[in-house]
């Protein structure tokens, strides 16, 4: 060879796609059969145990090209990514079944070894097979060297000659070929290993086993991800390595990306001893917030689950809370239909008749409020306490009479009166109710607020949905729980809200509250011109808060969520063990998919609907090893097989020294360094 020639050998060899065959990809065969969906590669068993084993689902590597000393080198620029899906059969099968059948035959009548009883060439004929693949589509550049590396999910051209070359990726080049996408975002974060099979063995021996797989961290921040798999397959495992690279990327990049996760069950709240370590850990008060029912101020980073409903401040979210709680249900009855008709926006003051009867209707709120068993004491954020109201002087005495001292008469010749406590607004209400003085207009329906919440208060179906909220009434928290969760968000923090001691309607009340405050802020800083405010938000136990079939969109926030989302940069976590319990408006927008086991054909057959998740149903339902997942990414191509990494302390501590934060033993006191 001359010197020229090897010189140009050497570069091809080292083109951006040569140089991936070139990094110690193993031959495996050739394909002798080739059309624009479908390879059938020509191998033995000799190069297979070379190569350390080729699995179901794998993938290889097909190139044409020629063999150098100098390396590989490409007669076209391009790759074709194939899918082991089978073995095929050979043209010549029936003459080696029966070569086999007669070797098996004579080496066990005459107990000799199989090699024994046929010749080198019958041996090397008799190991002759072929794989079935599936063609994924094309790696392929521009002449130019530095040119991008793009994919094709197809093939552009079938060449019936035999000049394509096999190869089965190294775990360079397995790690490349998982991790690839058309993302233009740099950020990145490694969620675990490629894994083909339930079977490691020969994975392990070639050290393919530990190939990383990196995903775009923009795929999840602004797109729906949906964790799909039975109870204890790695579920949670998955939510919480992706939460934990997520709050690590934002740190290591000083970019705040917020975190919220809705937590049924409290594991990802607390530190349990299954992972020997929590979410908790991760940062601080500042990062990291826990909100929890019954939660005091004894620990810095658990908030509240709750708000004062007795903060007059917070009169606003009281009746939106309680008119979203007994119209979800028990809307159907004529007397909640009217009680949710009350005006509850404070009218201008200048606007006396209507001003008095929302005074009015105030007291009323409150006073249903402690009909229903709330406890506590009125707080006006600082502006002194009590709900001030215009009263008929007559109607006052008459009520004195029996209540001395609940009202204060606040300017002497005034008809200004102040109720101090919402045991004197429960009163007044049920004086008004008896008395008839709500009566002093016809002005309209949302005028006579004590003759509606009489009515209400007279059927048991009402006040029974307003006690299912006293879960989230509490003294110890000075702010709406919502707002506080949208200063997480803004703020780039990790919020868990701890829903384990919710009941009933509780945590579907609370969860659906936060989620269309979030998106109604989101939406305000849209319409304004604002940047969006960049944050996820993960759902355990999704099958309990968005069913099929559930409200439309405008009545459902997690469909509303999926829909629109994107715009506003809001990503959307959502785990759950069945893919047919999940709005198919919801399944239709997701962008990420996360598939661990599946034990039903009808669960896998709901799956199969999307991507080529049909390729795995076989291999979904029959693996049953944790953290065995199936991945789709949005700027990923195709489908990859991932063990999810796991779970532990040194990924906390990793988390935190990319924060700038001592490391921490499980316990959560300081490691000293």
């Amino acid at each position: 060879m001359s010197f020229l020639n090897t010189i140009q050998n050497r570069s091809k060899a080292d083109h951006k796609l040569a140089k991936q065959i070139n990094d110690d990809c193993p031959p495996i065969g050739g394909i002798y059969h080739l059309d624009y969906s479908r390879a059938i590669v020509l191998t033995d068993d000799f190069r297979k145990s070379e190569a350390g084993g080729v699995p179901l689902g794998g993938f290889l590597l097909a190139a044409a090209g020629d063999q150098t000393e100098d390396g590989f080198i490409l007669t076209d620029d391009e790759l074709i990514l194939l899918r082991v899906r089978g073995t095929a059969p050979l043209p010549n099968e029936a003459e080696l079944v029966q070569t086999r059948l007669a070797v098996v035959r004579d080496a066990t009548n005459s107990g000799r070894q199989f090699d024994e009883v046929t010749d080198v060439l019958t041996r090397n004929e008799l190991q002759q097979s072929a794989f079935d693949c599936e063609v994924i589509g094309t790696f392929y550049t521009d002449d130019d060297r530095n040119a991008t590396v793009e994919f094709g999910a197809d093939v552009d051209n079938v060449i019936a000659s035999a000049k394509y070359q096999v190869f089965l990726p190294s775990k360079g080049v397995l790690s490349w070929l998982a991790s690839f996408s058309d993302s233009t975002e740099d950020g990145t974060v490694t969620i675990g290993t490629v894994r083909f099979s339930s079977t490691r063995r020969r994975a392990r021996a070639a050290g393919t086993d530990t190939a990383a797989v990196d995903v775009h961290v923009d795929d999840f921040i602004s797109r729906k991800t949906a964790v799909f798999g039975m109870t204890r397959t790695g579920k949670s495992n998955t939510i919480k390595t992706l939460a934990t690279a997520v709050h690590k990327y934002a740190s290591e990049h000083q970019e705040p990306i917020g975190q919220l996760i809705f937590d049924p069950q409290g594991e990802y709240a607390a530190v349990n001893k299954q992972d020997n370590t929590g979410l908790k850990l991760l940062g601080d008060a500042d990062s990291v917030r826990i909100y929890r029912m019954g939660a005091d101020d004894s620990d810095p980073q658990v908030k509240p689950l709750a708000m004062d409903f007795y903060d007059i401040a917070n009169f606003t979210a009281v009746t939106e809370f309680v008119n979203d709680a007994v119209t979800a249900q028990y809307g159907q009855y004529a007397n909640v239909k009217t009680f949710a008709a009350i005006k509850w926006d404070e009218p201008p003051k200048d606007e006396r008749s209507e001003h008095t009867h929302w005074e009015r209707a105030r007291i009323g709120m409150y006073g249903i409020l402690y009909e229903c068993g709330f406890r506590g004491g009125f707080s006006n954020s600082g502006k002194g306490t009590g709900l001030v109201f215009t009263w008929d002087k007559s109607h006052f005495a008459d009520f004195d009479r029996d209540n001395p001292g609940l009202v204060q008469l606040i300017r002497e010749g005034g008809s200004a009166y102040r109720a101090t406590s919402p045991r004197a607004a429960h009163a007044v209400t049920l004086f008004m109710m008896n008395d008839g003085s709500w009566d002093t207009s016809s002005s309209g329906q949302g005028d006579k607020p004590f003759k509606h919440i009489g009515g209400f208060l007279s059927k048991a179906s009402g006040p029974a949905a307003v006690r299912s909220l006293r879960e989230f009434h509490s003294a110890h928290s000075d702010a709406r729980v919502e707002d506080l969760i949208w200063d997480d968000m803004a703020g780039g923090r990790l919020a868990i809200v701890d829903l384990a001691h919710g009941s009933g309607e509780v945590p579907r009340i609370i969860s659906e509250n936060i989620v269309n405050h979030l998106l109604s802020q989101a939406n305000t800083r849209f319409r304004d011109g604002d940047d969006p405010i960049k944050f996820q938000i993960v759902v355990e136990e999704a099958h309990n808060l968005f069913e099929r079939g559930a409200k439309e969109v405008s009545g459902n926030p997690w469909v509303r969520l999926s829909k629109e989302a994107a715009k506003y940069k809001i990503g959307l976590v959502y785990a759950t063990q069945e893919v047919s319990s999940v709005d198919q408006r919801i399944l239709s927008n997701t962008s990420n998919w996360i598939v661990a086991h599946l034990n039903s054909d009808k669960e896998t057959h709901e799956l199969s609907h999307y991507y080529d998740f049909k390729t795995w149903a076989d291999s979904i339902r029959r693996c049953e090893d944790v953290g065995f997942v199936r991945m789709k990414t949005y700027s990923g191509k195709y489908i990859v097989p991932v063990q999810i990494a796991k779970f532990d302390h040194a990924m906390i501590n990793a988390a935190r020294r990319a924060a700038g934060l001592p490391p921490v033993a499980a316990d959560g006191s300081v490691v000293e360094s």
